[in-house]
């Protein structure tokens, strides 16, 4: 469930971007020196992070020293794809309206019958989680 709160800015969904690509946990002191912006300053980056720590989307996993300081070590609390079916979700109304995203999604799909195949195994995929549990 992504609240209307969890909304990100252009300058957090660039920042989840560095962390959604990225392979290591990141320090705000990492993100500073990348220099993706002249202005993400150490207050923005500082701010931004903040910010995606209380929408859930960052998490912290260690400290790192930075001379006489130490900095938190963050990585994304979800996948991009499950930020972007969440969102989706939320927009979504219902049972009815999840199903009518579904379908214009496969409906976009150039290769139908390979999404349909896709669409299969992830079906038989989901099944066998549901006899796991």
């Amino acid at each position: 469930m992504l609240a209307e709160e969890k909304k990100l800015t252009k300058s957090e969904e660039r920042m989840m971007d560095i962390f959604w690509s990225g392979e290591a946990p990141y320090t705000s002191v990492d993100i500073v020196n990348m220099k993706v912006k002249d202005t993400w300053g150490n207050g923005l980056v500082h701010n931004m992070i903040r910010s995606l720590l209380k929408k859930g989307l960052l998490e912290e996993c260690g400290i790192e020293r930075y001379k006489t300081q130490y900095a938190r070590k963050l990585r994304p609390a979800m996948t991009k794809e499950e930020y972007i079916a969440r969102s989706m979700i939320a927009k979504a109304n219902g049972k009815e309206s999840r199903h009518n995203v579904l379908l214009a999604l496969v409906r976009e799909e150039e290769n139908r019958e390979e999404m349909i195949a896709e669409l299969e195994e992830i079906i038989q995929e989901l099944r066998n989680d549901s006899e796991q549990e």
